[in-house]
């Protein structure tokens, strides 16, 4: 019962804790590549976006669909503190 409810605890804190950890993160990057996992038959399927940020850290986001088009593989791009998503530098 215990070991259930610390599970429980892990994967409902956890993510949480992540995705406020990525929104404090400020970073000028290049966008490397985009992936799509799953399964095409079902339909179900993960869009991720991988960056290549200046300080040379690996970055892969997760974006819904409407999003993933919006962005262009080999462009630069700015993570501001505070968003979700980082914006096209010009």
């Amino acid at each position: 019962m215990i070991d259930t409810i610390i599970e429980l605890l892990i994967y409902a804190i956890f993510p949480f804790y992540k995705r406020k950890k990525q929104r404090e993160e400020e970073w000028h990057g290049v966008l490397k590549e985009k992936i799509v996992k799953g399964d095409y038959s079902l339909g179900k399927y993960k869009l991720y976006l991988v960056f290549r940020t200046d300080a040379d850290q690996k970055i892969k986001m997760p974006v819904r669909e409407e999003l993933f088009s919006r962005y262009e593989v080999g462009k630069r791009y700015h993570k501001k503190k505070g968003e979700d998503l980082p914006e096209r530098e010009f």
